[in-house]
C-alpha cells in the first residue's frame, strides 16, 4: 500500500538524533557526537527509593489521568528552583512534556506556519532544526562569539527580516559548550525587546554548571520569552521529563488565551 503522507514529509530527512544514537549501542563505543551523560552518573538507587515512596504514598493519584498541564506539586518544586536564580516564575506557568523534544514540538506547532522565520544560532542543535522543520519554516543563522550571540548580526537580521522565533541555547550550548555571559543576555533581551520576535531559550543544561558564576537564565531579562527545562541531563535522559515556562500573559497582538492554554491539547486524552 502507498500510504498518503503529508507533503511536508518529503521535505524532512532521516533524523539525525536517531542516527547518531544508533552508534552509542555498540559497547564498544563512547560517543561524542551526542549530550549523553556518563550512565555511572545515574542515581539509580535514589530514583527507585523515589519511585517506591511515591507509589506507596500518592499511587493511586500518580497512576490516574492528570490535567495535562502535569502533576501538580511537581511543577511547584521546579517553580521553586528558578526561585533559587532570582527568576519569579509560578507553577501555573510551567508545562510538564514529553522532554525538551516535545517543547520544540509544541513551539513549532503553536507559533510556525510555512516560511516563518526562525532565527538559530550557527552551529545549533541539530533536533531543533528537525522539529522546527516540520512545519517547513524559513531559517536563518546568526553566527556565535566566545560570549554569545553575534548581536549586532542579530539585530541586523530581525531589523531586516520578518522573524518570528529566535532559538537559544544561552548555557553550555549544544554543540559549540560556549555560554552567553550576562551583559550578552541583557544585550538580547534588549535586542528582543525591540521586536514582535519571540524568544525561545532552551537550557537543558544550566545545572550541571562545575565552576564560576551562575547566570540567570535570558528570560530574567525578558519575561515574555519562552524557557525550556528537562531533568535528562541533571537527572536521567531516559525518564523523558521535560516542560515549558511561558509567559504569564498572552503576546502582543494576539488573541489567544492567557499562560499555557496556547500549549495545552483542546481535546481529552484517551484510555
Amino acid at each position: 500500500m502507498n500510504y498518503p503522507f503529508a507533503s511536508r514529509m518529503n521535505k524532512i530527512p532521516r533524523s539525525f538524533v536517531r542516527e547518531i544514537l544508533k552508534v552509542t549501542e555498540h559497547p564498544d563505543i563512547i560517543s561524542f557526537a551526542g549530550g549523553l551523560p556518563n550512565p555511572h552518573s545515574f542515581p539509580v538507587d535514589a530514583i527507585k527509593d523515589a519511585t517506591s515512596k511515591v507509589l506507596t504514598e500518592e499511587g493511586e493519584k500518580v497512576l490516574q489521568y492528570s490535567t495535562t498541564e502535569g502533576y501538580g506539586p511537581l511543577r511547584e518544586l521546579i517553580a521553586e528552583r528558578y526561585a533559587l536564580q532570582n527568576l519569579k516564575v509560578d507553577a501555573d506557568d510551567i508545562l510538564i512534556t514529553n522532554g525538551s523534544q516535545q517543547c520544540l514540538d509544541l513551539v513549532g506547532k503553536v507559533f510556525l506556519n510555512p516560511d516563518d522565520g526562525v532565527v538559530m544560532e550557527r552551529p545549533t542543535y541539530l533536533a531543533a532544526i528537525q522539529a522546527f522543520g516540520l512545519y517547513e519554516p524559513q531559517f536563518y543563522s546568526v553566527p556565535l562569539m566566545d560570549d554569545g550571540v553575534d548581536t549586532r548580526a542579530l539585530e541586523n537580521l530581525l531589523s531586516t527580516e520578518k522573524i518570528k522565533l529566535f532559538y537559544s541555547v544561552s548555557s553550555f550550548q549544544n554543540p559549540t559548550g560556549i555560554t552567553y555571559s550576562r551583559d550578552k543576555r541583557k544585550e538580547v533581551a534588549e535586542i528582543l525587546t525591540e521586536h514582535d520576535t519571540v524568544l525561545v531559550e532552551d537550557n537543558p543544561y544550566g545545572d550541571i554548571r562545575f565552576m564560576g558564576e551562575d547566570i540567570p537564565p535570558i528570560k530574567s531579562y525578558l519575561p515574555d520569552s519562552i524557557l525550556f527545562g528537562t531533568f535528562s541531563k541533571i537527572v536521567s535522559p531516559g525518564m523523558r521529563m521535560g516542560w515549558i515556562v511561558a509567559p504569564p500573559r498572552s503576546w502582543k497582538n494576539s488573541s489567544l488565551p492567557n499562560r499555557l492554554q496556547i500549549f495545552i491539547p483542546t481535546t481529552s486524552p484517551r484510555g
